[in-house]
């Protein structure tokens, strides 16, 4: 069926495109409900109203701009923050919770990847889902280029990964207010946080940033030299090195990013942090990926492959959990650490703070988005390195 504009009127497209996107962001930085719901699947639904209504068609050569150029300009800007003194300083305790949910999402990834050891893919679904169950979309879509997963398989994944997210973080909150957890588990910063003013602290930390041209300028140029560097780089090791595994790391230009964008702002802290305005485009970037994936996202498809998709990535979610209060319990860690841990793996920088905000856990926003940064680090290495052990284990 065609669509009401055809995929050949570019500027039409663009516009629906950003006005999209500037509809759910304000949806999401307005209503709780919005904000419990997420901006990224609020974008998803959005567009695939407007395709499945077929307002817009499901391909599109600007969307493939988006996929090509703002993506992984976005990873760069995203990790201005990642510097590995400032993370290992600051984060405390939350640095050891993190890293045990984080083996969480690796232990689901096999288990999902032994139940479902004959679906075509499961080695790079896992992987994928590895990378975004550690750092979040930024690592999605990274170890989903590596690997060249066709947009058949993405498409309805990330509309089944952001769905479970949701899901989760609403769940979390729950957990985190429950007397029987509370009951288990030491809860010193709920104790605190009843008496703070969760508004107040919502509007400070999402303040209006002063930002000048010069920001701008400064952000778009060192992240785009840096992706020119590394999409050089990872292709000269495509060319000359012969481990697969090498290869799937060192020839990913994601990861050199990674590498390259943290060494950088790890050097260099104070110069990189008079640049204001970086994460807010990396941001802003990575919605117009997701409501993309949103318009490309056939529904029929979409239901005809999320139940499996679905049930992967719940198994990861759930083992996540599992796995860090399993171990929280035994050495008597804090709800609140080993909660937040979880979001901030499952979803990233933004739905923790916003969830230590919005449980009045003032101390723990810092510590919470330095850790789903250092996610967002190591996330696109530690799901390729799962894609290629599940590949030798089950073949």
């Amino acid at each position: 069926m065609t669509s009401l504009i055809p995929e050949t009127e570019i500027w039409p497209l663009l516009a629906i495109i950003v006005v999209g996107v500037a509809f759910c962001i304000y949806l999401e930085q307005t209503f709780k409900w919005a904000a419990k719901i997420s901006g990224p699947v609020l974008a998803l639904v959005v567009a695939m109203v407007f395709s499945n209504l077929r307002i817009v068609p499901t391909s599109a050569p600007i969307y493939d701009v988006v996929d090509d150029f703002f993506v992984p300009v976005a990873v760069p800007l995203l990790l201005f923050q990642a510097n590995l003194r400032r993370v290992l300083r600051q984060t405390g305790p939350m640095f050891l919770t993190f890293h045990i949910a984080a083996m969480g999402s690796i232990l689901g990834a096999f288990i999902a990847a032994w139940l479902f050891r004959h679906t075509h893919g499961i080695e790079e679904i896992v992987g994928i889902m590895t990378g975004s169950y550690i750092g979040g979309g930024v690592n999605f879509v990274a170890v989903a280029q590596t690997y060249k997963v066709p947009s058949e398989l993405t498409n309805p994944l990330i509309v089944a990964d952001n769905f479970i997210m949701a899901g989760f973080f609403l769940a979390l909150l729950v957990m985190a207010g429950s007397r029987l957890f509370r009951r288990w588990y030491p809860h010193p910063h709920s104790a605190e946080g009843a008496a703070d003013d969760s508004t107040v602290l919502a509007a400070q930390y999402w303040r209006r940033k002063e930002i000048a041209l010069k920001d701008i300028a400064q952000a778009l140029a060192i992240a785009i030299t840096v992706v020119a560097l590394s999409k050089w780089l990872s292709g000269m090791v495509k060319d000359q090195a012969s481990s697969k595994l090498v290869v799937s790391l060192l020839g990913s230009p994601y990861v050199l990013i990674t590498v390259f964008t943290t060494a950088l702002v790890t050097v260099f802290p104070r110069m990189m942090e008079k640049i204001h305005g970086a994460e807010e485009l990396g941001f802003y970037f990575l919605y117009l990926f997701f409501f993309v994936i949103g318009l490309r996202a056939d529904l029929l498809a979409v239901i005809k492959n999320v139940p499996e998709l679905f049930v992967i990535c719940l198994i990861m979610a759930v083992t996540n959990l599992a796995f860090t209060l399993v171990v929280g319990r035994i050495f008597k860690l804090n709800l609140e650490n080993l909660l937040l841990s979880v979001n901030a793996t499952l979803g990233g920088a933004p739905s923790a703070a916003a969830m230590a905000i919005s449980a009045g856990w003032n101390k723990l926003v810092l510590p919470g988005v330095l850790v789903a940064i250092w996610g967002y680090i190591i996330g696109t290495f530690v799901g390729i390195v799962v894609a290629e052990a599940v590949r030798n284990w089950l073949h």
